[in-house]
């Protein structure tokens, strides 16, 4: 009788230890942003970045208005890391026009500082991760 009490006991934790497994994989998986505009990032410039993101530049950046690289398309983003910080920082700030496309100075909000428009592409950058 006391062999089947233990052998009951093992087998209630191991269920046990068995579906908290399963609720922790179902937390991470729902932890995952729908959208990259909806990440939340823990660092203080891209969380600055994101306000000024969300806006300045998500009317065209999420989904990619007036040849603007949306914000989903990693493959355009990474093709723009790839030139380097200084160069995506200079573009974001002085603008730019070329093959790629177009982006106003500051996003077309002339009041932006330079920082601000910083903490924004980090923050875009971070999305892409």
């Amino acid at each position: 009788m006391r062999f089947i009490f233990v052998i009951g006991i093992a087998l209630v934790l191991f269920l046990v230890s068995c579906q908290s497994e399963e609720k922790q994989q179902v937390a991470v998986t729902e932890s995952k942003p729908a959208h990259p505009w909806d990440w939340v990032p823990t660092e203080p410039a891209s969380l600055a970045g994101k306000a000024v993101y969300l806006n300045e530049c998500a009317s065209c950046h999420n989904e990619g208005e007036e040849g603007a690289p949306a914000l989903t398309n990693k493959k355009e983003w990474s093709k723009r890391e790839a030139k380097g910080l200084t160069t995506l920082y200079d573009h974001a700030i002085n603008g730019y026009i070329g093959v790629d496309g177009e982006m106003p100075a500051r996003g077309g909000t002339p009041s932006l500082t330079d920082d601000q428009v910083k903490n924004a592409v980090q923050f875009i950058l971070g999305t892409q991760k």
